[in-house]
């Protein structure tokens, strides 16, 4: 008998990946619901007894061997503090959503909107049961009720989740405000102080748990937070399959942030061969990619049973003492920044002040050789206008007159060539002397030169043109 076709989704609406194992993941769940099944028959007496919900070692017990799909969200808003904050102010959601919003805001969480869980059917436009606009008002009112926060990226995959567990924007948005209040404190400002400081806790207990890999580490130039940073801020989610991500949530609400620490461990020390085994950067890039995939991650009771084995004992004075501790050196840190930052804003400013005073300087230079050039120039037109003295004039006029004498000499020449000597005597008796008079001074020193023809030829060209004609 043939089997029946298989969805494209899983019980959330993720796409399978295309080598997703199937087999092994349909063994696991055949066994897995059994105990899921067990587990809702407790559950059910637990929230419906007499006495109430309240936080107990039994509850611990139970909220690590899982909460069930269809009692989460509830224990999740028991557990996590989300039902007493929405009791104090149940309309709170309401009424940020009819408040002003700020376009700012709206365009950033509109850009990030398309990007949450794309290969999941109920983030898609086309769905009919789209959660695309619900995600959206939830970020939208944690933004303008948490101004310092703002909205931050990794709360749209966290909503995105909480809801598709809850199905709820109120019940959502209501969680999302006591995780980053409450649990998740300064995880999630502009300075991430939270994030930084639990990277530093877990640095120090690899350091103390598997030192071989914190060396490996130190010697091929890579830091824990090009890693573990997505890992703490998207709380595991887009990095481990999501019944294990949900798994890992359950504890999160009921036990703080210590859950991360002890999940970051565990995947390191189940796969130290590995990171052991790489030789430079890239190989470590490829190893960390590679954590997520495989059984260990996927069969989620049995990861979560190895979050509180593999590591050991996690106390919490010991990661109390941690994170004072690296708590003070990321202050240190951003405090050293901060001087940097500002000797760099110091010297920027310097330099500035130092490359307009070099403008200036060069502007007044400039101007300096050109009020120079122009006292040259002055002094240069002054002589200039000295020389043009009554003496220079006379000379001018003398000048003028041995132009005259050489061009009448000249014309006397060609008339004589072209006359002959009875009319060159008539030359000299009448020089012509108003036609020469109606000539330039520069005319005639052309006429000298040969440069022009002289005053007479034209008279001449003149008188022969007047007798030709009848």
């Amino acid at each position: 008998m043939s089997q029946p076709p298989r969805a494209n989704v899983d019980s959330y609406g993720f796409e399978w990946p295309k080598d997703f194992n199937h087999e092994q993941y349909d063994d696991f769940m055949s066994k897995y619901i059994t105990v899921l099944s067990r587990r809702a028959k407790k559950w059910d007496k637990l929230l419906n007894s007499k006495e109430g919900f309240r936080k107990s070692n039994k509850v611990k017990r139970y909220v690590r061997k899982g909460i069930p799909t269809s009692q989460r969200g509830v224990v999740w808003s028991l557990i996590s503090g989300a039902k007493e904050l929405k009791d104090q102010q149940p309309d709170l959601y309401t009424t940020v959503l009819k408040g002003p919003l700020k376009q700012e805001i709206i365009e950033t969480i509109d850009l990030d909107i398309p990007r949450t869980f794309p290969d999941n059917i109920y983030f898609k436009t086309e769905s009919p049961d789209s959660k695309r606009e619900s995600l959206k008002n939830v970020l939208l009112a944690f933004a303008h009720k948490n101004p310092l926060i703002g909205y931050c990226q990794g709360l749209n995959f966290i909503a995105g989740i909480m809801l598709l567990v809850t199905d709820s924007e109120d019940m959502t948005f209501w969680l999302l405000q006591s995780l980053v209040e409450r649990i998740l404190p300064d995880f999630y400002t502009k300075e991430m102080t939270g994030l930084l400081t639990d990277i530093g806790v877990l640095e120090e207990l690899i350091k103390a748990k598997v030192p071989q890999v914190h060396e490996r580490m130190v010697q091929t130039g890579v830091s824990w937070s090009m890693y573990v940073s997505k890992w703490f801020i998207c709380l595991f989610a887009e990095v481990l399959p999501i019944e294990t991500v949900l798994r890992i949530w359950d504890c999160l609400f009921y036990e703080g942030s210590k859950i991360l620490l002890r999940v970051a461990v565990t995947l390191v020390i189940k796969n130290q061969d590995k990171i052991l085994a790489a030789k430079n950067f890239v190989e470590i890039t490829e190893v960390f990619k590679s954590l997520p995939l495989g059984a260990t991650v996927t069969e989620c009771h049995s990861f979560m049973q190895a979050i509180f084995r593999v590591p050991g004992s996690f106390p919490r004075a010991y990661i109390t003492k941690l994170r004072e501790y690296c708590r003070e050196k990321v202050e240190k840190e951003k405090a050293h920044t901060k001087v940097l930052q500002e000797q760099q804003k110091q010297r920027q400013l310097e330099e500035k002040k130092a490359r307009e005073a070099a403008l200036e300087l060069k502007r007044q230079e400039e101007e300096k050789e050109a009020a120079l050039q122009a006292e040259k120039d002055k002094l240069a037109l002054e002589n200039k206008v000295e020389k043009l003295s009554p003496c220079d004039d006379e000379n001018i006029t003398t000048e003028e007159s041995d132009i005259k004498v050489q061009t009448e000499n000249k014309m006397k020449e060609e008339v004589e060539a072209s006359c002959g000597n009875n009319v060159s005597a008539e030359v000299n008796q009448n020089p012509k002397a108003a036609v020469i008079a109606s000539f330039s001074t520069e005319s005639l020193k052309q006429v000298a030169n040969g440069k022009q023809t002289s005053p007479l030829a034209h008279e001449e060209s003149s008188k022969s043109t007047t007798e030709v004609s009848p």
